[in-house]
């Protein structure tokens, strides 16, 4: 009996067979960049890193938070000195507009020589320009990791502050007023700690209503979760934010507002640094010979270092 060619015998295959042959490869491919997306491809690798590391400090790099992305990785630094009592820590955060930035990106340098100063660092990476929630989810789950291993790496549990720029300084506020009972500690690990923070110094924060970074609509529940403005509370923790009344990413006026409310609603240690000598977005860099010491006496002071 005379076969047909292979060619023929394919084209006469079900449309429904041959397009299981075409998807599912796809699909496998999708679900490998899913399960990879979001890497944060590292600004600087570990070798360059721990070059840069001083010499009294030890770098852990590469930690993974939580299991199944690589997203979820963060880098601790400490200082080699010996301490008996437990340390204060910062959780530093990257900005980059919630696309783009990692752990290893401008902020770095603070995060080493912070920890040559006593503090036990970590800088974080999350998933970028996904859920609008995820990013939050993330660095809550960071902040959950650090208590839950305070003991191994020497932290007090109750002296933990945050730190960011940008998008970075949103979410460093959020982990400062945002509480369990908002529903954003996602289904990450270690649920039985607080994802909450005991201040947090904040430069350049976009409090804006829509948060075009992420696409959202103010009305978008989503987006009201993600918002600092609905957790405004006379009870929330040292705030420090510096910010350029020029700034054309992060609005100032919203920030103004912001900072209104929580002083109208009791609020008792809030401290705004705005220039409005003509500083668009990027306050602290560009006043940073007074920013840097001025963070450092704010984190010193409410972390007791």
């Amino acid at each position: 009996m005379k076969r047909k060619p292979i060619i023929k015998r394919i084209i006469a295959l079900p449309t429904t067979v041959l397009a299981l042959l075409i998807t599912i490869p796809a699909i496998a491919q999708d679900a490998e960049q899913s399960a990879n997306s979001n890497s944060n491809k590292p600004t600087m690798s570990t070798e360059d890193l721990l070059k840069r590391t001083p010499d009294g400090v030890t770098v852990l790099p590469d930690i993974a938070y939580r299991e199944g992305n690589n997203a979820w990785k963060l880098d601790l630094a400490m200082s080699k000195e010996h301490s008996d009592a437990p340390r204060p820590a910062i959780v530093y955060i990257h900005g980059g507009g919630w696309k783009k930035g990692d752990k290893r990106g401008k902020g770095i340098g603070a995060v080493l020589d912070y920890a040559a100063k006593g503090y036990v660092c970590i800088s974080v990476n999350y998933r970028l320009d996904v859920d609008k929630k995820a990013c939050v989810e993330d660095v809550k789950c960071a902040v959950r990791w650090l208590r839950a291993h305070a003991e191994k790496y020497n932290v007090d549990p109750d002296r933990i502050g945050a730190a960011g720029n940008s998008s970075g300084g949103h979410l460093a506020l959020m982990l400062a007023v945002c509480p369990a009972s908002a529903g954003l500690e996602g289904d990450g690990p270690y649920q039985e700690h607080s994802s909450m923070v005991q201040s947090a110094h904040c430069s350049s924060t976009p409090i804006m209503p829509g948060f075009r970074g992420l696409r959202g609509k103010p009305a978008d529940p989503d987006v009201q979760k993600i918002q600092p403005m609905t957790y405004v509370s006379g009870d929330v923790p040292p705030l420090y934010f510096i910010h350029g009344t020029e700034d054309t990413k992060a609005p100032v006026r919203f920030l103004d507002d912001f900072v209104k409310a929580l002083r109208e609603a009791g609020a008792k240690d809030i401290t705004y640094k705005r220039y409005a000598d003509g500083t668009g977005h990027g306050a602290y860099v560009k006043h940073i010979e007074e920013a840097r010491p001025a963070r450092e006496a704010f984190l010193a002071r409410t972390l007791g270092k």
